[in-house]
């Protein structure tokens, strides 16, 4: 799988190609569409319009579970501005495909509904924003109907280089090293149960794990599309190779495919897969 997520990448990070309702952002919907097609199945599409006349879509899959909850699992699909954003956030939207495609081969019902969903409209100006893609989502979503949502937001980039990690406040590289070898699991108080449970299974991967529980809004703790479930109460994580704080790529025309670790992208699909099997949330 690993030479089809750098395939899958590849086809994303193009300059100027995803940003939200830039020049080509029909052709990037359309990308998704068919790459989403291709590795699984037809998506349903939830389109919107803004106040200027641009349509914006999400595109989700559905696999059947014994009990009508679901657990989410999405990721942006747009960029910044017109940079590749081939670690944000190809390689998550790649991992997701990756992970479309093992479900779709796997016949027999998990515990919970499954719903991927890939959305459009993370990235500036809509950040923060009813505009959102995973706003739009997240109506649809209550604390009854939704167990658990997980949010993959750039999980590509890794180093073994000493130093290679930084954090928000200094005091956390006792904690966690100063290696960026490992993806983070982010949480907030509302959703440590949730995140107690994704530990007992990640911890046993051959991908390093750590976990980050806030007790506030900072240190980039809701910055991508788990914060819309959090304002519903709902238990949301994020996955994250940890952004800015690990990644110089960042939000540059520099973040391209070459720089990823499409290796350890294989083992997160692996690891999500055996969540969804055995997760009781």
């Amino acid at each position: 799988m690993e030479s089809e997520l750098k395939k899958i990448v590849e086809q994303l990070a193009v300059k100027g190609l995803r940003t939200a309702g830039g020049n080509r952002w029909e052709e990037t919907m359309s990308l998704m569409q068919n790459l989403i097609t291709n590795y699984a199945s037809e998506p349903q599409i939830h389109a919107w319009i803004d106040e200027k006349g641009s349509e914006y879509r999400n595109f989700s899959l559905r696999f059947q579970g014994e009990s009508k909850r679901k657990i989410v699992i999405g990721a942006h699909y747009d960029t910044f501005e017109d940079t590749p954003g081939a670690d944000d956030n190809a390689s998550a939207v790649a991992v997701l495909l990756g992970l479309a495609e093992l479900l779709n081969a796997h016949k027999e019902n998990f515990p919970y509904e499954i719903e991927l969903v890939f959305y459009a409209c993370e990235e500036p100006p809509f950040f923060g924003t009813e505009g959102m893609g995973s706003f739009h989502h997240a109506k649809k979503c209550t604390r009854e109907n939704t167990s658990l949502m997980i949010c993959l937001e750039m999980v590509g980039y890794f180093s073994d280089e000493k130093g290679s990690q930084e954090y928000p406040i200094a005091p956390l590289k006792f904690l966690f090293g100063t290696k960026g070898n490992y993806l983070m699991l982010v949480s907030n108080f509302k959703s440590v149960t949730a995140l107690s449970k994704l530990w007992r299974i990640f911890k046993k991967s051959d991908l390093s794990y750590k976990r980050f529980v806030s007790p506030i809004k900072s240190f980039g703790l809701d910055w991508s599309d788990h914060r819309n479930y959090w304002l519903k109460k709902i238990p949301a994580i994020m996955i994250t190779d940890t952004s800015v704080f690990r990644n110089d790529n960042y939000h540059k025309l520099t973040d391209t495919p070459d720089t990823l670790d499409y290796k350890k992208m294989n083992v997160l699909i692996e690891d999500l897969f055996l969540l969804l099997k055995k997760i009781k949330v």
